[in-house]
């Protein structure tokens, strides 16, 4: 499902999220539009994370979330949205945080 847009480096990068990050945000009441914030916060690194296989665990401080996304084919792709002390970063997830 599309949520929206951001730009990185003058490129737009569609912003999608997965069913289970729509189930996820809707339980932890996390609108999408403070998804998107967070986002766009980390758009001057999405240009190195495109279409490299990697997921990325984008920690943000001021919301107390994290948020899981790759990054294919000028797309951000939500895998889930959790809250941060509940993190668990998997084997060769990126971890960026933003304050």
């Amino acid at each position: 499902m599309l949520l929206g847009k951001l730009a990185a480096e003058g490129v737009d990068f569609r912003v999608e999220s997965t069913a289970h990050a729509l189930k996820r945000m809707e339980e932890r009441a996390v609108e999408h539009d403070v998804v998107i914030n967070v986002l766009q916060e980390l758009s001057y690194k999405i240009m190195a994370y495109n279409d490299t296989g990697e997921e990325i665990a984008v920690i943000d401080q001021e919301h107390d979330l994290a948020v899981i996304v790759e990054v294919r084919m000028n797309k951000v792709v939500i895998i889930t949205v959790i809250d941060r002390a509940d993190i668990y970063l998997k084997d060769g997830t990126m971890l960026e945080e933003i304050a």
